[in-house]
């Protein structure tokens, strides 16, 4: 068995008109079985055409993901968090319940 390519977990970001999708991507890891068969690891076991089943397909040890690839809208967010604040914005039901109470 030969690894030929690894891809780190992640997200993957789709901009849409009024925002971005964000959609989850597990670790991928694309081997060659003995036989000459190209695979993608699949989980627990991977088993090949010729028959040669595949448990041991090791995972790296890497330090665990930083906050930018678990959360990449965490930066945008404190920017709007901050804008909001600074400019004392509500959200329209407060000021609904504000008119009724001095009404």
């Amino acid at each position: 068995m030969r690894v030929i390519e690894r891809e780190k977990q992640h997200y993957e970001i789709v901009e849409v008109p009024y925002g971005k999708v964000y959609s989850w991507r597990p670790e991928r890891i694309i081997f060659e079985c003995d036989c000459g068969e190209t695979l993608e690891w699949e989980g627990p076991v991977t088993v090949c055409r010729c028959g040669a089943r595949y448990t041991d397909v090791v995972r790296r040890e890497e330090p665990p993901a930083d906050d930018e690839t678990l959360h990449p809208w965490l930066h945008e967010y404190e920017e709007w968090r901050e804008i909001k604040l600074a400019n004392n914005l509500k959200h329209e039901y407060y000021g609904f319940l504000e008119a009724e109470d001095n009404g």
